[in-house]
């Protein structure tokens, strides 16, 4: 890593539904609501936590916005977070039960799962340890 860079502050989203995007990450991923922020009046930011001092932020959406091309140059193509293996198969288990799909692949030769928020966000659960990314 560069000198003077720390990691990843935050990943910032849209969200069409901030009370569903909340249940979501809760609900399956055991994420819960660090701080909500009003940046704009009537406009809120959720600040979701990802441990240290990682957030997986969402703002509000404007009334009738519409999605982009998750594979757009400069889109988000996925969101990959570290997890225990064990937290992986617990996860993919209360997905399945709510009936939300799963995509299961292996990397570095362990399970990993991607799912799709409610927003679009491609989300995959990473093994901690799973191979070297370098």
């Amino acid at each position: 890593m560069a000198a003077g860079l720390y990691g990843v502050n935050h990943v910032a989203c849209l969200a069409k539904d901030m009370d569903e995007t909340v249940r979501f990450y809760a609900t399956f991923l055991e994420i819960g609501v660090r701080r909500i922020v009003n940046d704009t009046p009537g406009q809120k930011h959720y600040a979701l936590d990802l441990g240290g001092d990682s957030t997986l932020d969402f703002f509000e959406a404007a009334l009738g916005a519409g999605g982009t091309e998750r594979n757009a140059i400069g889109a988000l193509n996925h969101l990959a977070l570290s997890a225990d293996p064990a937290f992986i198969e617990a996860a993919e288990q209360r997905f399945r039960a709510a009936a939300v799909p799963v995509e299961v692949a292996e990397r570095a030769g362990q399970k990993t799962i991607y799912v799709m928020d409610p927003n679009g966000v491609n989300v995959q659960l990473y093994p901690v340890g799973g191979g070297n990314r370098k």
